[in-house]
């Protein structure tokens, strides 16, 4: 058995304990090679920001907070376990892909409930708001592209390439 160490995911910048970095953030679902031994660890915000880096970054605050509330109301909506705590897992990640991207903003966090549309209202059945979640997932994922593509700082780019592998995996939940 290895030793206890402490070890930092380098998207989200939460602290994880254990012998061994996880294989998945447990906070925000980036990968292993993400998270690093805590000295090791240099954070992506607190870096100046450029004004289309700013606009793609706020762009994707919208729709990580839009799901986050999404995925919240699915999860109390449904009668199902299984849909309830998968609902509300991503629910968890998206509020962390929100927290990371209001820390590169230097903004403050903003009040998920109050922001919520109807559009984030749960569905009416477990496969409706399955096909929601797979119609949300993928359209962050080409947000995340485009901005990817058209950022000019570095960092930015490079989280935009994590959320794009993040929010792939959730589509393998939707079908």
């Amino acid at each position: 058995m290895g030793k206890y160490q402490l070890f930092v995911c380098k998207i989200c910048g939460d602290p994880y304990l254990g012998t061994d970095a996880p294989s998945r953030c447990p906070f925000c679902g980036a990968y292993e090679e993400n998270i690093v031994p805590a000295e090791e660890w240099e954070p992506l915000w607190g870096k100046p920001i450029g004004e289309k880096s700013r606009k793609h970054l706020e762009a994707a605050l919208q729709i990580e907070v839009s799901n986050t509330n999404f995925y919240r109301n699915a999860s109390e909506a449904s009668k199902d376990v299984w849909a309830q705590k998968e609902f509300k897992a991503l629910m968890k990640i998206e509020a962390e892909h929100a927290e990371t991207i209001v820390k590169l903003l230097g903004a403050e966090m903003p009040d998920f409930k109050e922001l919520e549309l109807e559009e984030d209202r749960a569905r009416e059945s477990i496969e409706a708001n399955l096909a929601e979640s797979h119609r949300r997932e993928t359209r962050a994922i080409n947000a995340y592209k485009m901005a990817m593509e058209d950022s000019e700082d570095e960092h930015v780019k490079y989280l935009f390439g994590e959320l794009i592998k993040i929010e792939s995996d959730h589509l393998s939940l939707s079908e």
